[in-house]
């Protein structure tokens, strides 16, 4: 680390050449005190900071600055005349580089060896619009933003406690971002909340662009599902701040982390607990959804090379095979790999063209495909019903997993049958049970079994039994 010096141009042409003497950086010497007698510099990089707020507060006060009578100028006597409700001092270059990349203004004096810094910042962001990932037929609308001070806005006006405590950290060693890990201290897990403050002081990274290397830090080891919920919806953090969980918002991305995430989680969604209906039938309809877009495709494979000889010809050649070119297992894996291309494309194509892919898609794996007699109409049928159920589980993080339970269970169909299936089954639920979010096993409430945390799990109970009642996590390690 380099202080700063007392001669001003070396400290204004130690700070260029950090800056690789940039073009946007601004350098605005003036004269300041009695008799204008004394030199100092206003540094700043042009587009990222408020002019209006470093005319008014920082340099009209410093020319308007008379020194007392008889009294040498001291930089504390400077500072009280800057008119910014967030100011400090600095010593080191290096705090000066982080304040200035920050969009805040850095205020250097000739004699002086530190700096002021002013907030100034003027981000250009979006406005809050709809959380269109997470939408609801009832209830807040509004969802995150790319903006870590909004966010922290937004949440702040929904949780109204001195409770509710954030932590900032800087994360990157070539480019500082900063993160806020949030919880509500008296409720939050200690257990969880050390663990995520463990891991993310062992990160050491040169940049950070994207959240996920901050989910797969709070993960730990590698998972098919995804272990830590994102959320673009407010109102889901705040729910889950008062369940006693630890959230993380990386500024930059308009989600936060929610750790720790369970199974049972993914089957819940925002609008639960807005309407009076379907506390008991929607999330089984759900549970529903997830056994049908996992299973569906595998057991009609076995269905078809394990139980053929068990129906008549008409019921084979109305579900199976009708003199097809591809057998049914080779038709799975095309259409369900056909149906990711599409998935993946309609992300990526500019809107006006969706549309066209659609008729296209339509055209050639629907009725071309079966009139060539390339797929079995009732394939078609099958991977139909599947990607509808899986549309049913709206939480991302899930689907991820599901695709890929999907694809393993088609082949155990294809090679052991129904035994396959169930062989899958129990590996699959051994699996999961070895599986901790923020050291709470990822089954709970169901393995370990605890009977008073089920009352938010296969149903929805009472809204004020749910509020008040006190949440607790297992820890197994």
């Amino acid at each position: 680390m380099i202080n700063i010096e007392n001669n001003l141009d070396d400290n204004i042409k130690h700070i260029k050449n950090l800056f690789h003497q940039t073009s946007d950086l601004v350098v605005r010497k003036l004269k300041y005190g009695r008799h204008r007698s004394k030199y100092a510099a206003i540094i700043y990089i042009d587009g990222i900071i408020d002019s209006e707020i470093i005319q008014e507060f920082v340099i009209k006060p410093l020319l308007d600055f008379t020194e007392p009578a008889k009294k040498n100028i001291t930089i504390d006597l400077v500072s009280e005349v800057i008119e910014s409700a967030n100011f400090r001092m600095v010593t080191q270059f290096q705090e000066v580089t982080n304040e200035i990349v920050n969009g805040n203004t850095v205020v250097l004096l000739e004699g002086h060896n530190k700096a002021i810094t002013v907030d100034t910042p003027m981000w250009n962001e979006r406005s809050i619009e709809e959380a269109l990932g997470e939408r609801v037929p009832q209830g807040p609308i509004i969802g995150l933003t790319e903006k870590l001070r909004t966010n922290i806005n937004i949440l702040r006006s929904m949780i109204k406690s001195p409770d509710l405590c954030i932590e900032n950290r800087e994360v990157g060693a070539i480019s500082k971002t900063q993160i806020s890990v949030v919880y509500m201290n008296g409720i939050v897990d200690k257990g969880i909340l050390k663990k995520v403050q463990s891991r993310l002081s062992n990160l050491s990274i040169k940049y950070l662009l994207e959240a996920r290397i901050i989910d797969e830090v709070i993960e730990g080891k590698k998972s098919i599902f995804t272990l830590n919920k994102r959320t673009e919806r407010p109102d889901v953090l705040a729910s889950s701040l008062y369940e006693g969980k630890v959230g993380i918002i990386v500024d930059g991305t308009p989600f936060a982390i929610i750790t720790p995430s369970l199974f049972i989680e993914s089957f819940q969604t925002p609008d639960d607990y807005f309407l009076k209906a379907g506390r008991f039938t929607s999330r089984f309809m759900r549970f529903g959804g997830f056994f049908l877009s996992v299973y569906l495709p595998g057991i009609y494979v076995a269905l078809e090379k394990f139980h053929q000889d068990n129906y008549s010809e008409k019921v084979v050649k109305s579900l199976f095979s009708d003199g097809e070119l591809l057998p049914v297992f080779w038709e799975m894996l095309l259409l369900l790999f056909i149906l990711k291309i599409l998935m993946d494309a309609t992300f990526r194509i500019p809107k006006s063209s969706i549309i066209l892919i659609s008729l296209v898609a339509t055209i050639i794996i629907g009725q071309t495909a079966v009139t060539a007699k390339l797929l079995h109409p009732a394939s078609l049928i099958t991977i139909g019903i599947t990607f509808l159920a899986s549309f049913l589980i709206v939480y991302r993080g899930l689907a991820e997993a599901m695709g890929t339970l999907r694809f393993l269970f088609v082949i155990a169909a294809a090679l052991l049958g129904f035994n396959g299936l169930i062989v899958g089954t129990t590996i699959l639920i051994l699996y999961m049970t070895n599986l901790k979010s923020a050291g709470v096993p990822y089954l709970s409430p169901i393995i370990p079994l605890r009977f008073k945390e089920l009352k938010d799990t296969l149903y929805r109970g009472d809204l004020k039994s749910l509020i008040n009642s006190k949440h607790s996590y297992p820890d197994n390690n």
